[in-house]
């Protein structure tokens, strides 16, 4: 350090003023480099508490005011007295006082006292705080000339201790071979050069520490002749690193294990990561791209909405989920779910998306098929009373023109069960449905309420004499497809009733209610018919 403008005399007495001051305070020693040392014995016969644990000013002040401890250390170095009060790690709220004074003409070293900083320092003595670098000094075989004071907070060895012993033996016994190739080559390197390796050493009490070495080839010099060694402690960055290929190495193993296809791609559809089932699924291999040709497979209706879903997911981020059939080359016509989870950088960017796809083709049908059974009748294919009173309500609800009902119950339907069993009236029953669903519109929806009672939704009727021309049709149509059962031909004849009503007029029940009375006054009125060609009406 170049002389500072305050005179020898005039620094020590501010040592001594110091101390006096503040009987309280914690005393340490900075070396030229701005980092702690041992504390001489004379400043520890002043009764201060020494610091230990700290590696330097820089640790006892909050972040924030780093800046103030450097900028107090310059001035230091240019008046030999310099001091501050900063905020301490840890206890922002509460102010310390740090004294810096230049004693190194006396003790060879930076007195410091610092006031304010109790629970701070102790706090840092606890945490054990060490050293990243520390470096060694060693001859052509590898033997340690001198080392760093502070190697005792890395590896547990004083200085002392370590001088004259060989560097081999601070190595893992698993890392011999490659430090040895690696003090080998740095022998070769021209004079002046630097070799870098990282080797596992075992700390004083047998725990494993990883070291980036950086060995400077000094053997040359003919001042100081050495091997000057830099060792960082890397330990928990490979721990870190370890954690991490442990952690892909589960997630990898659980993603093989998960009865789906996983597919990770990154912000340009570039796959990152897939498991076996996603590569087979999908058609797609790591580093190529998830494009035309992989979503070929989706069937042309359902495209769109895939390709819309990837893109909202990489543009917006969030969450999608979409269902789609696809074309499986040994399977056919498939379908396939989709969950989509957009990955994000620590600033919020989306960096890709992970897809999990599921072959559901049979859930679609066991999902369809219930649909199916809480929808339709059984036997008929017809909707049952449920649905159509449903698909009536919502018929109302939507309707633009009049919406008409044609309520349908067969005539003497018992004396078909009676003379040919039920198997011939569930026949009859498939025959009417078909006949019904064959001479109805389009959009118009045909339901079995029960037993031989049928119902017919008409919309976008106009008016109730278009109504009566639609129930008139339907009747004729029964009469004119007859059944066939044991060989003899069965015609099926219907009372029919026809209510209509304008958009905003009668409600479903309503509506229903007085076609089953039009029915009723038709009923009244038909011709009995005792003959095999018709059939006859009861409740099934």
């Amino acid at each position: 350090m170049a002389e500072p403008r305050i005179d020898p005399a005039a620094r020590d007495a501010a040592l001594a003023a110091t101390l006096a001051q503040h009987p309280d305070a914690f005393v340490g020693a900075v070396g030229a480099n701005g980092l702690f040392v041992g504390v001489p014995a004379e400043l520890r016969a002043a009764a201060l508490r020494p610091i230990e644990g700290p590696y330097s000013a820089l640790s006892l002040a909050s972040d924030d005011d780093h800046p103030l401890i450097v900028d107090t250390w310059h001035r230091l170095l240019a008046d030999g007295v310099a001091d501050c009060r900063f905020r301490p790690r840890g206890r922002p709220a509460e102010p310390a006082r740090l004294h810096l004074i230049d004693v190194t003409h006396r003790l060879g070293v930076v007195a410091l006292i610092v006031t304010g900083v109790e629970d701070t320092v102790r706090a840092l003595e606890h945490e054990a705080i060490r050293p990243r670098l520390v470096t060694l000094r060693k001859d052509q075989v590898a033997v340690v000339i001198d080392a760093d004071p502070q190697i005792h907070r890395v590896l547990g060895w004083s200085a002392a201790e370590l001088a004259g012993r060989r560097s081999i033996d601070l190595v893992h016994p698993d890392d011999h071979q490659r430090a040895i190739a690696g003090w080998m080559d740095l022998l070769s390197a021209l004079p002046g050069e630097a070799r870098r390796i990282r080797l596992r050493h075992l700390h004083r009490d047998g725990r494993v520490m990883w070291f980036e070495i950086t060995n400077h080839n000094r053997l040359a010099d003919p001042d100081d002749p050495c091997v000057f060694a830099e060792m960082l402690d890397i330990t928990d960055e490979m721990a870190a690193g370890e954690a991490l290929q442990a952690s892909e190495q589960l997630m990898r193993r659980l993603t093989e294990a998960l009865p789906m296809s996983v597919v990770q791609i990154d912000a340009r559809r570039r796959v990152v990561y897939q498991n076996t089932r996603g590569g087979h699924m999908v058609g797609t291999v790591v580093g190529g791209e998830l494009g035309e040709a992989q979503l070929a497979a989706v069937v042309p209706g359902d495209r769109p909405l895939v390709e819309a879903t990837l893109a909202a997911v990489l543009r917006d981020g969030g969450d999608a989920d979409v269902e789609y059939g696809y074309r499986d080359p040994h399977l056919g016509l498939r379908r396939a779910s989709a969950t989509v989870r957009a990955l994000s950088t620590a600033d919020g960017e989306v960096a890709g998306a992970v897809i999990c796809l599921a072959d559901v083709t049979e859930d679609v049908r066991l999902r369809e098929e219930l649909r199916r059974r809480a929808t339709y009748d059984e036997l008929t294919g017809c909707r049952n009373r449920a649905a159509t009173l449903a698909a009536l309500s919502e018929t109302l609800a939507a309707a633009q023109r009049g919406t008409a009902v044609v309520f349908v119950d067969l005539n003497d339907f018992k004396l078909v069960n009676d003379r040919f069993g039920h198997a011939a009236g569930d026949l009859v029953l498939s025959h009417v449905a078909r006949v019904l669903h064959t001479a109805v519109r389009d959009g118009d929806v045909v339901g079995r309420l029960g037993g031989d009672e049928f119902v017919v939704v008409c919309r976008d009727v106009p008016r109730q004499d278009h109504a009566a021309r639609l129930a008139a049709a339907l009747g004729a149509a029964l009469e004119a497809a007859p059944v066939d059962i044991e060989g003899e031909p069965l015609h099926p004849k219907a009372s029919i009733g026809v209510a209509w009503t304008r958009p905003d007029g009668l409600g479903a029940d309503a509506l229903i209610a007085h076609a089953d009375s039009k029915m009723y006054e038709a009923k009244k009125i038909a011709i009995p018919a005792p003959r095999a060609t018709r059939s006859a009406s009861s409740g099934r």
